[in-house]
């Protein structure tokens, strides 16, 4: 589906994505992360520039979703959240804020994280916070927690559903990994890798957005989870490998995307 045409083959779900509140906020940086979730959409409205994001309201198994492409870096992932949490929040007068969730590819640091793998972020740091000399810890915003883990019913449900994440991606998922996220202003190559490594113990991957959408859903008391597909492992080669595997991390990411809010709407969680 072209990102600039609006499906118009289902039309009552395309009423649906246009009129309903959106249950769910995916967030991505890059248009080939986006292409897949605009491919698997039953429905997608016009594109609508706030800022520098472009939102698309959208119907994608059923769930009223908001796709968000916010720009790379961590300002534009948060002016992105923060843009469309509030916009959100009216049309939704006043219910409980969505699930909102950071899409796309990520470069891997864990031992056992390789290309092909989906990581999803139990627990998320900015990697470039440092204001030790006052106090903080390493990766604390000042006035800011320490770090920004699942919400406790979300991370129940995704430790509850192991099999039926990774089946998800079957066919295309290797490994489904849960652990520490962090993200860097910096593209993380073989030189920066191991002192990521060094100060943040158990780091699974690093992208240069998802904290930062973290810190903004963290101020607006909205659910958070970041998944990521694995494109490149941080090395050598790692500028070579991204530009090879973004697209196909990015539809690894969405398979997985899409299992965990079909997840967390079967458990019954919230919706606005």
């Amino acid at each position: 589906m072209s990102s600039s045409v609006v499906n118009a083959s289902n039309p009552a779900g395309l009423n649906r994505a246009q009129g309903s509140p959106a249950e769910v906020i995916v967030i991505v940086a890059m248009e080939e992360e986006l292409a897949p979730f605009l491919q698997l959409a039953e429905s997608v409205a016009e594109p609508v520039q706030v800022g520098n994001s472009i939102h698309r309201a959208s119907v994608i198994n059923g769930h009223n979703i908001l796709l968000v492409h916010g720009g790379i870096g961590l300002v534009n992932a948060s002016g992105a959240a923060t843009s469309a949490l509030l916009l959100t929040q009216q049309k939704n007068d006043g219910a409980s804020p969505p699930l909102v969730i950071s899409a796309g590819s990520a470069g891997g640091l864990g031992d056992d994280v390789k290309v092909g793998d989906v990581v999803i972020g139990t627990d998320t740091i900015n990697a470039d916070a440092d204001a030790r000399a006052f106090g903080y810890q390493l990766g604390q915003v000042p006035g800011m927690p320490v770090s920004y883990p699942l919400p406790e019913a979300l991370m129940a449900l995704i430790d509850a559903t192991p099999k039926s994440l990774a089946s998800a991606g079957e066919g295309m998922v290797n490994t489904v990994h849960h652990g520490l996220m962090v993200s860097s202003y910096k593209f993380v190559g073989h030189d920066r890798a191991p002192v990521i490594k060094d100060r943040f113990d158990g780091v699974l991957s690093t992208d240069m957005e998802s904290s930062a959408i973290a810190q903004t859903c963290h101020v607006y008391g909205a659910p958070f989870v970041a998944i990521r597909g694995i494109s490149d492992l941080c090395g050598p080669a790692s500028d070579a490998d991204f530009l090879t595997h973004v697209d196909d991390a990015a539809e690894r990411s969405a398979q997985i995307v899409l299992a965990v809010i079909d997840t967390w709407f079967t458990a019954g969680s919230p919706r606005p």
